[in-house]
């Protein structure tokens, strides 16, 4: 792909941007410096398998930066579609970023009400999705809305839809992952915050009232498999098959009582 800019003006333009949540390569050795980083991302990619994409069309629910978006065009996928609102809308500076990351505790429960750090009409969070979305020369379409209010019919249904680290952070999860229904023709790619206990025969979700998963006040919920799976089916989707569990869950005893792991499962229509 030819570049748009030359790498030493691509390195300034990644540097004003003072938080990085994706580490995406964006050619002639330029890598933006995100929190998550190019190996921890190169495993969530893979522990995701992702379907094959090529000649899909792929929605990318809270695609912030972008990786994931950007990763499915890369993998052949006809029309890509980033939609994000909430991260777009913050003022993500190098102090925000540390205190999200670190597990300290926000100064508000609901970041939106910073009035400092929300600023939905110039949308300073989207600034890394455009410059990489420029230096890739890529085609991902943008779209800011909230995906828990906007016109599902105007946006369309998607073969895959990517639903990545975003359910534990809904107030209303079931409702969730009924629009995802409506807007997946094939399968959703779901990862979320989970629970498991020894009694993982009943179907749970963990509350968080305030910041207790993380130090982070938008994280909601936890739900254990079963509960994921049963609210998925019941949401429309058909069947779920789930493709990570905690290490070791067979060696936990009754005296553990909980842990915390990143679940993954494709729910199919």
């Amino acid at each position: 792909m030819e570049a748009i800019v030359a790498a030493g003006e691509l390195r300034r333009q990644v540097a004003e941007i003072p938080f990085w949540w994706h580490s995406i390569d964006l050619g002639q050795g330029v890598v933006t410096p995100g929190r998550k980083t190019p190996k921890k991302l190169a495993d969530e990619l893979a522990r995701c398998r992702l379907p094959p994409l090529a000649g899909r069309s792929v929605l990318d629910i809270g695609a912030w930066d972008g990786f994931y978006s950007f990763q499915a065009e890369r993998l052949g996928a006809e029309r890509v579609v980033a939609l994000d609102h909430y991260a777009w809308s913050v003022d993500w500076g190098p102090d925000t970023g540390s205190k999200v990351a670190s597990g300290a505790r926000a100064p508000s429960h609901l970041p939106e009400d910073d009035l400092q750090r929300w600023r939905p009409e110039q949308l300073p969070g989207k600034r890394g999705f455009d410059l990489a979305r420029e230096a890739l020369g890529s085609s991902v379409v943008p779209v800011v809305d909230d995906f828990m209010t906007c016109d599902l019919d105007e946006l369309g249904q998607f073969d895959v839809a990517l639903y990545l680290g975003v359910l534990y952070h809904m107030r209303h999860p079931l409702l969730a992952l009924e629009r995802l229904a409506q807007v997946t023709r094939q399968v959703a790619v779901i990862e979320t915050s989970a629970i498991w206990t020894p009694y993982s025969n009943r179907a749970y979700c963990e509350f968080f009232e305030t910041n207790e998963l993380g130090g982070d006040p938008t994280n909601w919920w936890a739900p254990n498999e079963l509960a994921l799976i049963g609210m998925c089916r019941a949401a429309g989707f058909r069947r779920v098959e789930i493709l990570t569990r905690p290490k070791f869950a067979r060696r936990l005893t009754s005296f553990v009582r909980t842990t915390h792991y990143r679940l993954i499962a494709h729910a199919y229509k």
